[in-house]
């Protein structure tokens, strides 16, 4: 089953006001972006512990987003379980679809906020 991106029927609900969630939506895109590339490094660092933080927090911040916390839970599964038991092999091969998903949805976050950026003001 594919991770599902951007929950926005929950978004709508929690930022009814477009600019308000236009805000949101940026300022989330730059914390995850700015995590993912700090999983990255202590990674490729084998720093565990870091990154065993970083992915953790990562995961719930997905799975705020995507509305999706089973099924988020399952895609971080593997690089957790490599995190936790300091497995640099099993850390890269688990971290790998961990890294696509987070792209993908920092594309998702962007893109949606163009598209509220693109929307008329009324008001």
């Amino acid at each position: 089953m594919m991770t599902p991106l951007l929950d926005m029927e929950l978004l709508l609900e929690l930022y009814p006001d477009a600019a308000a969630r236009h805000g949101f939506l940026l300022r989330a895109h730059e914390l995850l972006s700015a995590d993912r590339v700090a999983l990255q490094d202590a990674m490729a660092r084998r720093d565990h512990v870091s990154a065993r933080e970083l992915a953790h927090r990562i995961q719930g911040t997905a799975a705020f987003l995507n509305g999706a916390r089973e099924i988020t839970q399952k895609l971080f599964s593997r690089l957790n379980l490599a995190l936790a038991r300091a497995n640099a092999t099993r850390t890269i091969s688990g971290g790998e679809p961990v890294l696509a998903y987070l792209s993908d949805l920092e594309v998702a976050l962007l893109n949606a906020a163009e598209d509220l950026g693109a929307q008329p003001r009324t008001g």
